[in-house]
């Protein structure tokens, strides 16, 4: 049975009826939990609409070097079908802008997802470290979440959220779907697919892209990785997640009350 069975029902988009997943950017992006994703919904691209935003229309640079000129602005987005935030390194670079609603990042997923607001998203959703940005919003609070192995630490610290055991590829609660680190957003994209279109869409999609995974090695997260492996990448990424441990620890210290609860599992869509 795939992860995604049982869990949500989604209003089909038919006729000329497109949903909208926005992709917001910021520095230190990473690269394939944004293209990946991308061009999963886009082989449905006839009734699914993604788009990348930013804090104004100029490139966006990721950790690797990779310019994205964002399609629209967050003041100029008004409405999202599916909020979908990728990962990233420095994100305590993004939490030094400011609190929950000063923080043109933060402040943009708290507005999008408003529990109040009218049209708000469908569903509301992460791969890797984007999981941490939405604790961050206060959008995770209440829900069971995963993020990158090495960062379920950081998610830890925010109070209500549960972090899921193990190393799963992505992990659905309710209207919250959040993925495991860097590559997981291709599995959790095609569920994203299936949740809002159909299983046919999305195992369409599956093959167009020649999706059938077979690495040569089998070391994908710390439960089957060789222990040199392990201890090779755990050290050589140490420092980065200190910092970012750091980051936001000071974050929940200075903002925590202002992280509100801003929705519950109520929100269940039907057909």
């Amino acid at each position: 049975m795939s992860p995604a069975d049982g869990f949500l029902k989604a209003v089909p988009a038919t006729g000329t009826e497109r949903k909208t997943i926005g992709i917001p950017l910021y520095p230190n992006f990473d690269s394939l939990d944004v293209l990946g994703p991308f061009q999963t919904f886009t082989m449905a691209a006839d009734r699914l609409e993604p788009k990348l935003l930013a804090a104004s229309k100029a490139p966006v640079l990721s950790f690797e070097g990779v310019e994205i000129t964002p399609h629209a602005t967050f003041d100029q987005t008004k409405s999202l079908d599916v909020l979908f935030v990728p990962g990233g390194i420095k994100l305590e670079d993004v939490l030094k802008a400011g609190g929950p609603d000063k923080n043109p990042f933060i402040a943009f997923l708290r507005r999008i997802a408003r529990p109040d607001k009218e049209g708000k998203p469908m569903l509301i959703t992460s791969v890797c470290t984007g999981a941490l940005l939405l604790a961050a919003a206060g959008l995770l609070q209440g829900f069971r979440a995963t993020t990158h192995w090495n960062y379920k630490s950081v998610l830890a610290l925010f109070p209500g959220v549960t972090v899921a055991d193990g190393y799963p590829r992505f992990v659905i609660d309710a209207n919250r779907i959040t993925g495991g680190g860097i590559s997981s957003g291709l599995d959790e994209a095609m569920a994203i697919v299936a949740l809002l279109l159909d299983k046919k869409t999305a195992r369409r999609g599956q093959l167009t892209m020649q999706y059938a995974p077979n690495p040569p090695f089998d070391d994908g997260d710390p439960s089957v990785a060789d222990p040199s492996i392990l201890f090779d990448v755990t050290n050589s990424m140490r420092e980065g997640v200190v910092k970012t441990v750091a980051g936001f620890q000071d974050y929940i210290q200075k903002w925590g009350d202002k992280i509100e609860v801003v929705d519950n599992k109520t929100q269940v869509i039907h057909h």
